[in-house]
């Protein structure tokens, strides 16, 4: 129901900034279900990469960490 309620908020805007123009709902309807799509995909894609960086830095540190411990093999 949340999302039904998101569209219905943002085809209403659409409607407003278009000038209140009638006989439009369909394609505003639609247009406010893409937009939302849209951004949905872009804050998955946001968590996505937030992920892989969390990650990169992992390795890196895991990296330094095994490089530190060989090299103390070396001087010990």
């Amino acid at each position: 129901m949340k999302r039904h309620k998101e569209i219905q908020r943002l085809a209403y805007e659409l409607f407003e900034k278009g000038g209140r123009v009638h006989d439009r709902e369909i394609d505003h309807w639609l247009e406010a279900e893409r937009i939302l799509r849209a951004r949905q995909l872009d804050m998955h894609a946001v968590d996505i990469e937030a992920a892989a960086s969390k990650r990169r830095a992992i390795q890196r540190s895991d990296v330094r960490r095994h490089e530190a411990k060989k090299q103390a093999r070396q001087r010990g």
